[in-house]
């Protein structure tokens, strides 16, 4: 598990992991600013008064996952091209624990054969990451040892982690979702459906339902039961909502937000009535993930239009709008909601904080 250390500490302990695990753990020197430790959280009152923090810089990259460790003193990125980095908040010096494992053009993405993506575990000791067209699935601890591996036996779209750490559920362009068992590294079972291409998985924040969309012969929703891996609901949300990009339960498991592969809108929809309660409508292009802050006051898009918007839960309205050069892929805010980290591509990850008020 992550433990709040001090900075001296953390600079010790990425030499240490770059001595004791070999050619695969690199660390590379710190390149930017410290963050206060009496930061502000990010909310709907302070998101306006936001700045940038610092720029990891990522040349050609596709940084599709980012996850802040639970102590937020650790930022973790996965990469298209398999790529695992950790960056210490204090420095942002950057510890590579997986290299990259293919190369292309900076935001050439039209003929990518492989896919990388990463969950991490609540407790911070588990990094699981899925990486290739065989779905090459692997358990690292921070330090960069295996745990464990298996393979999905197609490319991996999706790799989550449920709430209580116990279960990862990897989903992709295959008909099963795998369920592997955590604590005994042993898989559990295979979720099978008649349809294809899983894009999305999610757990509910309290742990009962695991969510599946699939894209392929048509877009429909599988919930699963996560007591005994049943299948309790089924349903399509119509030309509205046909392939998100990203889907994301609401803090208290109830409402369901969509952000699409092929509309701008943002759409907030409740689970027990089906219905859109909420669009965000700002974006002039898709959005490609979605977040919530930890205070559940804001939602934090990143976008193909290279912009990340924070939107106001309470009003609906965007009460922030950082522009970038490029589009915008990974969102993340850190645990203790001080932070918001976005990737862009072919360029790396900006982080950014709230300023000091009066």
């Amino acid at each position: 598990m992550f433990k709040p250390i001090s900075k001296t500490v953390i600079i010790i302990l990425l030499v240490t992991l770059a001595s004791a695990c070999g050619p695969a753990v690199t660390v590379i020197a710190p390149i930017a600013t410290t963050v206060a430790a009496d930061s502000p959280i990010i909310s709907a009152e302070t998101a306006t008064r936001l700045e940038q923090v610092t720029a990891i810089d990522l040349p050609d990259s596709f940084v599709n996952t980012i996850v802040f460790s639970p102590d937020s003193r650790v930022l973790i990125t996965g990469d298209l091209n398999g790529e695992v980095l950790l960056c210490a908040r204090e420095t942002w010096a950057k510890t590579i624990l997986l290299p990259a494992r293919s190369t292309r053009a900076a935001n050439n993405t039209a003929n990518i054969s492989y896919w990388g993506t990463l969950a991490l575990s609540p407790d911070g000791s588990t990094i699981v990451s899925a990486y290739g067209d065989i779905g090459e699935v692997s358990g690292l601890d921070p330090e960069g040892q295996e745990l464990f591996a298996f393979t999905y036996g197609a490319r991996v779209y999706s790799v989550e982690i449920s709430p209580d750490g116990k279960f990862v559920a990897v989903g992709g362009l295959k008909n099963n979702i795998l369920i592997f068992n955590l604590e005994t590294r042993q898989p559990v079972t295979d979720l099978p459906s008649d349809h294809t291409y899983i894009s999305n998985l999610a757990f509910s924040p309290d742990g009962k339902r695991l969510l599946a969309n699939y894209r392929q012969p048509e877009p429909l929703f599988i919930m699963w039961d996560t007591n005994n891996w049943q299948k309790t609901d089924t349903f399509s949300l119509g030309a509205g909502i046909r392939a998100p990009h990203d889907i994301l339960f609401s803090l208290d498991s109830n409402q369901l937000a969509l952000a699409n592969v092929f509309d701008p809108e943002i759409q907030i929809l409740d689970l027990a009535t089906r219905q859109i309660v909420m669009e965000f409508t700002e974006h002039t292009r898709a959005s490609y993930q979605i977040a919530f802050s930890p205070d559940g006051s804001l939602l934090a898009s990143a976008g193909d239009d290279g912009t990340v918007r924070l939107w106001d839960l309470e009003t609906g309205i965007n009460v922030n709008t950082i522009r970038t050069d490029h589009e915008t892929g990974a969102v993340a805010f850190s645990s203790d909601g001080t932070l918001i980290a976005f990737s862009i591509w072919g360029e790396g990850v900006e982080v950014w904080a709230v300023t000091p008020g009066p």
